[in-house]
């Protein structure tokens, strides 16, 4: 005789093997994924916290902070640069159509 395997609609109830009278658990995970939330921070928000860091006499974390505020700045002044030639009507052209008479890079 095969045995049959019931499947119930409900999680917490076991489900059945009918044949062998066997009765097993099982357990179901739902796993979800959420975007991943990332603080940005401004130049403006990076001095804030560096002025309160160097409030506490602290050299060490004073310094520290002020070389996130460094870094934070050089991040935005590429960005900055990225956008501006982003923004050439010729690179844009250029990267839809690389084998254009006006795209052609001579070294």
């Amino acid at each position: 005789m095969a045995s049959l395997m019931i499947r119930s609609n409900v999680l917490s109830r076991p489900s059945l093997t009918v044949g062998r009278a066997r009765v097993s658990q099982r357990s179901l995970i739902a796993v979800r994924a959420q975007p991943e939330t990332k603080k940005i921070m401004t130049a403006a928000d990076a001095i804030k916290e560096a002025e309160e860091a160097c409030k506490d006499g602290s050299t060490e974390a004073c310094a520290a902070a002020w070389d996130v505020v460094e870094e934070v700045a050089a991040t935005a002044a590429h960005k900055k640069i990225a956008d501006k030639e982003k923004s050439d009507p010729l690179e844009q052209f250029c990267e839809g159509n690389p084998d254009a008479d006006e795209c052609r890079v001579y070294e």
